[in-house]
């Protein structure tokens, strides 16, 4: 079999586990899960405005029951692109159900978009067979498939596991060159698109991987450093339009309100076990599971881990995780800490689901970097050691030994708001681990080592893998929704927007929050104005709004004296009065008791609009990432057609007639 017919079959065998996988959601759309919801209602309103023209939607108009919301400044498009550009191609039926079916496809193409990345990238240093195993296992690994997929679906968090293994690729390839400091640009934009704050978190990682994988003999640090840093230049410029209002229009967002909620406490996402948990069912079984393969990791270090200092880091952070089971030592921790006590619904046992998939994810982790082969260690051995102290560090983070250290940097600790946002690292850290396992134990016979061969490599990947699908009971959810498929649907009169807590001012909350029925009691006030409508609440005449599209309102009055006018709007400081005719002064815009749009109105007839104006960041945003994209796409072009020119000036000198010219033109 050939090389290029038997990576072809391999791709083929990626790609089909990610339908097995993802069949329910390829049948049925999303499971109920999660943030299923959120989403299918977002990528309502945005596809709505994206194919009535609004290329890159900032202002959501009909969500919050119409009163709209400006989470688009900051929300990550990307993945909702992407399923917005599936519409033509998918041609699903119009029903509540659409953008649910939309993104299950999106689903399994992000899985089988990671699965097929990872092996490019594993490829750059395994043999084929070793690359397409690790990338089966990326795919199947607890957090991205039983938690992502079927418990939290984070869809911008997924669709970042597509990038990374490309990023590291082009760190395997990268070089003072446009098209090399190009390629990992255009993946770094690609990133940033997905998740802004999974891509900040990924770049230490970058960062670390480009330097220790970098050819001396070829790329001087000096020069290594510069083509990473044009690359991240590159690849901030391209991602442009959405990174700079990102950055302007951050300060209108209030992430501690959210935050603070019950059940949102950064503490609830550490990793430990409460004594009450330890009655839910299957519960102590599951974690004796964790345990046994910790303690094969345990016995698979203390005798392969060549490195004293590596090994004792690892079974330090292996010690670390099992105290976690001890119930209560970890609630004890967190409140020395300082850190804010997590408040619990009944029944929630979360820390202990993530403790599992810790345990699991990082014994899989220590197993694999202690089953690589000398002839691998010796090769590759400083990058494979970064990624095992990533792994470390990671593992670290998501304990509640490391309470105290969020408490100490809380500008981190709201920006990464859940801590177990830090598997996607572990996960990245262990595929390439387990690439290098596989590629060693293919080389077992050749050179004589007495290492576990690679069947007992396959069967820890398993047991992995089966435990944190039924600690997730991912397998239950899979059939469920295959036999008796939940309908996740996005209906506007029932659309509100659970983050309206970070743009609406405290003050206005409670008011905001009866006005779309997100109150404590669903409680929606009745005397309230309707979205998109305006009325007078000082003065004497009449008052009329005319939508003229999601971002812009024609308002026309005739007052007899001075007048207050209140808009069906999320007031926003990014809204703007653009008089349309003559008038005695400029109508000052306010925010309502409501947490609408109130204008204080002079006397007269006059018509004015109000637009929804990203200003500066918004427009320089696109005009930058239109140059960069031009400038990209035409430098490639240009160093494709300089690299073709001496071939054929070479052909043409040689005098080869007829059809043999031909063929060897067209090679």
């Amino acid at each position: 079999m050939s090389r290029s017919f038997a990576a072809v079959w391999q791709n083929i065998v990626i790609v089909l586990l990610a339908c097995i996988l993802c069949l329910p959601c390829l049948i049925h759309g999303l499971p109920l899960v999660g943030d299923s919801t959120l989403h299918a209602t977002y990528q309502h309103q945005f596809s709505s405005q994206f194919w009535s023209g609004e290329i890159y939607p900032r202002w959501i108009a009909g969500a919050n029951q119409g009163y709209g919301s400006p989470i688009f400044l900051i929300q990550y498009p990307l993945p909702y692109w992407t399923t917005a550009l599936l519409r033509p191609i998918t041609r699903f039926a119009v029903a509540p159900n659409l953008e649910a079916r939309e993104l299950g496809i999106f689903c399994f193409l992000v899985l089988a978009g990671a699965g097929l990345s990872s092996r490019y990238w594993l490829r750059k240093t395994c043999t084929p067979l070793a690359a397409t195993a690790a990338a089966m296992v990326y795919i199947s690994l607890p957090f991205l498939l039983a938690f992502e997929i079927y418990y939290d679906l984070a869809i911008g968090q997924f669709m970042a596991f597509v990038w990374m293994p490309l990023a590291l690729a082009a760190c395997e390839s990268l070089r003072l060159k446009f098209t090399a400091v190009s390629a990992l640009g255009i993946v770094w934009a690609l990133l940033v698109l997905s998740n802004f704050m999974t891509a900040l978190m990924f770049l230490p990682l970058l960062l670390g991987y480009a330097m220790t994988c970098r050819h001396s003999d070829e790329s001087p640090f000096a020069k290594s450093v510069i083509a990473l840093f044009l690359s991240l230049t590159v690849g901030t410029c391209l991602a442009a339009v959405y990174i700079f209002p990102f950055v302007a229009n951050l300060r209108l967002f209030n992430i501690n309100a959210l935050l603070s909620l019950p059940g949102y406490e950064l503490s609830h996402y550490l990793s430990y076990v409460r004594l009450e948990s330890l009655q839910r069912p299957l519960l102590v079984p599951a974690l004796g599971y964790a345990l046994i393969l910790v303690v094969i990791a345990v016995r698979s270090t203390w005798r392969g881990a060549r490195w004293i200092l590596m090994r004792a880091a690892i079974l330090l952070t292996l010690g670390l995780g099992v105290l976690m089971i001890v119930p209560g030592l970890g609630m004890r921790l967190i409140s020395t800490s300082g850190l804010k006590l997590p408040i619990f619904k009944e029944g929630d046992y979360f820390p202990e689901r993530l403790l599992i998939m810790s345990l699991l994810t990082f014994a899989l982790a220590a197993f694999a970097y202690s089953n690589i082969s000398q002839q691998v260690a010796t090769a590759r051995g400083v990058t494979l050691g970064l990624l095992m102290a990533w792994a470390v560090g990671c593992t670290v983070l998501m304990l509640p030994w490391s309470a105290s250290l969020w408490h100490a940097l809380p500008l981190i600790a709201t920006g990464i708001q859940f801590p177990f946002r830090l598997e996607v690292l572990l996960a990245i850290a262990v595929t390439g681990l387990l690439g290098a396992a596989f590629d060693g134990s293919l080389l077992l016979q050749e050179n004589g080592e007495t290492k576990p061969t690679r069947l007992y490599v396959m069967l820890m990947v398993l047991a992995v893998i089966a435990g944190g699908v039924f600690t997730f009971r991912a397998d239950q959810t899979w059939q469920d929704l295959l036999r008796n498929p939940t309908v996740v649907h996005a209906e506007e009169t029932h659309d509100v927007d659970h983050t309206y807590r970070t743009y609406v001012p405290e003050s206005h909350l409670a008011e905001f929050a009866n006005l779309i029925g997100a109150g404590l009691n669903n409680y929606r006030s009745q005397a309230s104005i309707a979205p998109g409508t305006a009325s007078l609440v000082e003065g004497q005449g009449t008052v009329n709004v005319v939508r003229e599209g999601p971002r812009k309102l024609l308002l026309s009055y005739d007052l007899v004296g001075e007048g207050r006018a209140r808009v069906g709007l999320v007031y926003s400081p990014l809204w703007t009065v653009r008089s349309a005719t003559e008038s005695s002064g400029t109508p000052m815009l306010a925010s309502s008791p409501e947490g609408l749009v109130e204008l204080a109105l002079g006397p007269g007839r006059h018509r004015l609009q109000l637009v929804f104006d990203g200003g500066w960041p918004e427009r320089y945003g696109v005009i930058v990432t239109l140059v960069s994209i031009m400038v990209v796409l035409g430098g490639i072009l240009i160093v494709k057609v300089r690299m073709i020119s001496p071939l054929m000036w070479q052909l043409k000198a040689v005098d080869i007639p007829g059809d043999e010219y031909e063929n060897q033109v067209h090679k």
